[in-house]
């Protein structure tokens, strides 16, 4: 009860400190939020976060103390719309600075990654939430998805991405993670769909590490299905490629050594200056037990080499 207490002083303090400068998270700073009303910028920042699952007429109740002058919820509406998004990811920065206690594991952080779908009403259609055949439905379906870093010590969010279930990009959220990420050395645990070459090579450019679950070896799609032959049994080794644009017939040939990377695939690691060390080879696991099979770094670098454009071992 006490840390419950103590947190949500905190909460408090913060929202006051960006009450005090209201007007940088205003849609309009000369008028939003600058009459004495029912619903100030503060208490309406915090209110939103007291919203739960009833409907908004009920809330507005339950947050007013059922009084007769309870504000309507329309009012609410056009309170919360002055308030810039962005306000909440300040108040979720300033909070997690004031009431964060680093817990490392043999020296890391260890933050698990995942996403989660949304739902809001299909009323709201865009091109960035909407599916208009979903589940093979012809009802359209519109969401967000959220994807989270969580750290399983401290048993708080680290980061969020919001996207549009619409134009949902996993790999470029886990990346936008990776990238705003400044603590101290972390683990990167991630399920099937945040896996790709250059998630890899992002984590080990910023001398983190990775545990990530990618998809069966055997899958199309599957980040490791150029990366074989794997004996057909559990196994636990180590993968080097050659990582270039191009495609010569002695690319072609061999596989073992080189892994064409296509224009239209994420990669941002191909560096003009020579010998500059970017990436590190990984070694592959697979647990027959749970069907899963997982990545992580280690030690030899690859270098990007300007005459081909291409990433070879140091």
């Amino acid at each position: 009860m006490n840390n419950y207490k103590s947190l949500k002083k905190q909460l408090k303090f913060c929202i006051k400190t960006m009450n005090d400068s209201s007007s940088l998270f205003v849609v309009d700073s000369n008028k939003d939020f600058t009459r004495k009303r029912k619903h100030l910028f503060g208490s309406t920042l915090f209110n939103v976060l007291l919203l739960e699952s009833g409907s908004l007429k009920d809330e507005m109740f339950k947050l007013f103390g059922y009084k007769l002058d309870t504000p309507t919820a329309s009012s609410f509406v056009q309170a919360r719309s002055k308030i810039r998004p962005d306000a909440f990811r300040t108040l979720f920065n300033m909070f997690n600075e004031r009431t964060q206690k680093i817990k490392l594991h043999k020296g890391y952080r260890l933050l698990a990654v995942d996403g989660s779908v949304l739902p809001i009403s299909s009323a709201i259609k865009d091109t960035k939430t909407t599916f208009y055949k979903a589940n093979n439905s012809n009802k359209p379906f519109s969401a967000y998805h959220l994807n989270t870093s969580y750290d399983l010590l401290e048993c708080t969010y680290d980061d969020i991405v919001l996207q549009g279930n619409a134009v949902m990009n996993e790999n470029g959220a886990f990346n936008e993670i990776v990238d705003r990420y400044d603590g101290p050395k972390a683990i990167f645990i991630a399920d099937r769909g945040y896996e790709s070459i250059n998630s890899f090579v992002k984590v080990g450019m910023k001398n983190h590490k990775y545990l990530i679950r990618v998809k069966d070896i055997h899958s199309r799609t599957s980040v490791l299905r150029s990366f074989g032959p794997f004996p057909d049994a559990e196994f636990d080794m180590h993968v080097r490629r050659t990582l270039t644009t191009k495609q010569t017939n002695e690319i072609k040939a061999h596989p073992e050594i080189y892994k064409f990377v296509p224009k239209n695939q994420r990669f941002d690691f191909f560096d003009e200056s020579l010998n500059i060390p970017w990436w590190r080879s990984h070694p592959i696991h697979e647990n027959r037990a749970t069907k899963s099979i997982w990545t992580e770094p280690c030690n030899p670098l690859l270098r990007a080499t300007k005459s081909t454009k291409r990433a070879t071992s140091a």
